[in-house]
């Protein structure tokens, strides 16, 4: 999915990059009509990195369980060890 999504977004940055270059080439690049391919290419940008900013999150979540969790079992393993001197 989320490979799929990048695909997509290198796909469209590219169109609008080939759509701006020709305007360059014909001397139309500074108008209005340019302003919606460089909206397209931000807009493009942005929805690829919100996953980017998802995945990261969701694996510091799963770190952080993942740390709780031990040090849950580190400490039952210390009152064991306590009770055992």
């Amino acid at each position: 999915m989320i490979s799929v999504l990048f695909v997509v977004t290198v796909e469209v940055v590219l169109v609008c990059v080939w759509r701006l270059v020709t305007m360059v080439r014909r001397g139309t690049v500074f108008s209005h009509a340019a302003f919606r391919y460089v909206d397209i290419v931000i807009g493009a940008i942005v929805a690829a990195a919100l996953p980017v900013f998802a995945l990261i999150v969701l694996v510091l979540r799963m770190l952080l369980a993942q740390a709780v969790a031990r040090d849950i079992e580190a400490a039952q393993m210390q009152a064991e060890l306590d009770e055992v001197i």
